[in-house]
């Protein structure tokens, strides 16, 4: 009885080591996930605070930002991609919205990210989101819709707040623009490609990326925008105003995207 239990005892520690091993060598799925962050000259953007300055000369504060980021995607070194999200909305007032998470990362070299500020023409079209969005503000269609005079869609992003004084504002809005007279939006949206370093394997784990927007950049690079151009408290003429949108554009363009460490 005894040789057969410690035969028995044998067994079942070979089948633990089985077992164990099988643990050891399991792969490790690799969720990504993708923050936003916000910054004025470097630092942390503080909301509702007269504190910064732009290029103009102008002291400023932010008290409205909402924008819309699509196209999300991997790319890796053998030429393939990975979608991560088609259309993502960002509210500063809902912390909800500053990141999403894709789960299940395909093993690979992947090289670069790419997105597209705001939407592009075959994207922005009059009600295609009325029931997309996340968090509190679920459904952006609301919020962001661009009017049917200016061209229709949606803005790419809502960027306001006051300049100078209390009570002088700004509304920094982009998105297609037409010709006098015109009928159709010209697309302002842009392409953004940032180098990445994410080799996939079994055994990475979990990944956070940070695409930083800064903010201050929008308004000097390489074309010096004042909040005073824009027209009386610096009103909604922005809309139908071509040069200004394509102002904005190169200096979106230029520098205002980067990826950061946290």
């Amino acid at each position: 009885k005894i040789k057969k239990m410690k035969k028995i005892l044998l067994t079942l520690t070979v089948i633990g080591l089985v077992f164990t091993s099988c643990e050891k060598d399991k792969p490790i799925a690799t969720d990504i996930t993708i923050n936003f962050t916000h910054t004025v000259d470097g630092s942390d953007l503080i909301t509702n605070s007269m504190i910064y300055t732009n290029k103009a000369g102008e002291d400023y504060d932010v008290q409205t930002l909402k924008y819309l980021i699509s196209d999300i995607t991997l790319h890796a070194e053998n030429g393939s991609s990975l979608q991560l999200d088609e259309v993502h909305f960002i509210d500063i007032s809902d912390a909800s919205t500053f990141s999403f998470t894709y789960n299940d990362v395909p093993n690979n070299n992947y090289t670069s990210i790419s997105f597209d500020m705001g939407l592009d023409s075959a994207k922005n079209i009059s009600n295609k989101y009325v029931n997309e969005g996340i968090g509190t503000n679920q459904y952006f269609h609301p919020t962001m819709f661009w009017p049917e005079t200016n061209g229709g869609g949606y803005h790419y992003m809502k960027l306001e707040g006051e300049f100078d004084t209390i009570n002088n504002g700004y509304k920094t809005h982009t998105g297609p623009t037409v010709m006098m007279g015109g009928s159709m939006g010209m697309d302002m949206s842009f392409e953004e490609e940032l180098e990445i370093t994410l080799n996939v394997d079994d055994n990475l784990g979990d990944v956070n990326v940070y695409i930083n927007m800064e903010i201050n950049n929008w308004y000097q690079n390489p074309d010096t925008i004042s909040f005073a151009s824009y027209g009386p408290a610096g009103n909604n003429g922005i809309m139908q105003n071509m040069p200004m949108q394509h102002k904005l554009k190169q200096n979106g363009e230029a520098d205002v995207f980067s990826l950061t460490d946290r």
